[in-house]
């Protein structure tokens, strides 16, 4: 089957699917590592030293077994958002972020779109200093509809760990622990068209 088509993926297949979406989905929160600010400060004061840089991410999914996502982090519109690119190094699943400040909620909020087809869209806040929560809804998933994540970022290393809420049950994710990379190019999707 086609690895961008989950519906036809059924049990292990399935939960590798799922647990590699839920990497692409951990991903996009990635950014909001930004607490509540007043209006005047700046919004993405806590993650700029991230963006600019291609990051490495080691981990393990929900069925144990190891992956390696390749992130892009850059400036969008003119400084006001930051897009995240990222890859599976197997080129097997990936997805593009845009990170905005929502000036009215006082919150970073974020768009996810997947080489899978599915979509998301998410708010995080600040639980202390380097430790956020995020929250997204997912639209077009055939299981997962929520996606819970946390993020410590410490010594410039990034640690997260995700949840999802797939028939009506929240399940771990997936763990994984970024440093930044040595190439700053990532792969190329696969073409689609």
């Amino acid at each position: 089957p086609e690895l961008n088509d989950l519906s036809s993926f059924t049990g292990p297949a399935q939960s590798t699917r799922t647990w590699l979406a839920a990497i692409g989905l951990m991903l996009t929160m990635l950014l909001n590592l930004t607490p509540s600010r007043a209006a005047d400060a700046d919004p993405f004061g806590h993650i700029a030293d991230f963006v600019g840089k291609t990051w490495r991410g080691e981990g393990t999914g929900p069925d144990g077994k190891p992956m390696v996502d390749l992130s892009r982090w850059e400036w969008a519109l003119g400084g006001r958002a930051v897009r995240i690119t990222h890859i599976l190094s197997d080129l097997s699943y990936g997805g593009e972020t845009l990170v905005f400040w929502d000036k009215a909620r006082q919150n970073l909020i974020y768009h996810y779109f997947t080489t899978a087809g599915f979509h998301t869209q998410g708010v995080m806040r600040a639980e202390g200093p380097g430790h956020l929560i995020a929250e997204e809804d997912v639209t077009g998933h055939p299981k997962i509809t929520k996606v819970r994540s946390t993020m410590v970022i410490q010594n410039g290393i990034l640690t997260t760990q995700a949840e999802f809420l797939a028939d009506g049950r929240w399940a771990p994710g997936h763990s994984i622990t970024y440093r930044a990379a040595a190439a700053q190019e990532l792969p190329p999707f696969p073409k689609a068209r």
